[in-house]
């Protein structure tokens, strides 16, 4: 109905309206084809993919998706998880490696979005998507000292060899041992510094369990649960 209305693909549509642009950011991106890649690069739009939550909703990124197309445009890609309701999983580290393979296996060749390109999209590349690279996403004098330490005597960190392919390939959020935002200690061997983790837990768990209740919505295991 849409294409038929207005005869353009969405992302052309948006460009015509003159609403791409370096201010606007574009979430998930999929099924775009080479003029509308084309129109975000002229423009300056940023983008940002989402691959746990495409998956998950059988959104065909692998097929429909442009990533490595769209990085050898110049297009800035980031990554996300969208929202917890979604893809269930709100974890970077997982979204980094599933750009680093999915791409891999879709052209048929290892030669796409190598460990350290990933990488730069999870850090930054979410930067600059953000219009934050200034000040944000890598280790440089006047930066914000935002650090994320792992713990590389965990069994996924060995044997060590190339810390980036391990990192991006083989590691998870489990192994994160410190985290400081700005020069904060936020998260020390692998524990919040700012807030009661088991209380949360907790709170969020009976929150659920009454919204269940209240809504009559019920979606548990096709296998009984001892």
């Amino acid at each position: 109905m849409y294409r038929e209305r207005y005869r353009k693909r969405p992302i052309e549509y948006l460009a015509d309206l003159g609403i791409l642009g370096p201010n606007l950011l574009l979430a998930h991106v999929i099924d775009v084809d080479d003029r509308e890649i084309d129109a975000i690069a002229r423009s300056g739009t940023k983008t940002v993919m989402c691959p746990t939550a495409a998956l998950k909703m059988g959104a065909r990124m692998t097929a429909t998706a442009r990533l490595p197309e769209m990085l050898a445009r110049g297009v800035t890609v980031s990554l996300g998880t969208d929202a917890g309701n979604n893809s269930n999983l709100i974890e970077t580290m997982r979204s980094m490696y599933l750009a680093a393979v999915l791409y891999k296996d879709a052209r048929g060749t290892t030669d796409v979005v190598p460990a350290e390109r990933a990488l730069e999209l999870a850090t930054l590349e979410g930067a600059r998507a953000l219009g934050l690279d200034a000040e944000l996403g890598s280790l440089e004098a006047g930066k914000r000292a935002d650090l994320v330490l792992f713990d590389t005597r965990r069994p996924e960190w060995s044997a060590l060899h190339n810390p980036i392919n391990t990192l991006v390939y083989a590691a998870d959020g489990r192994s994160v041992h410190t985290v400081l935002v700005d020069g904060r200690v936020v998260v020390a061997e692998g524990r919040a510094t700012y807030v009661d983790e088991v209380g949360l837990i907790r709170k969020v768990q009976a929150l659920g369990e009454r919204l269940l209740d209240r809504t009559g919505v019920r979606f548990g295991p096709r296998w009984p649960v001892l």
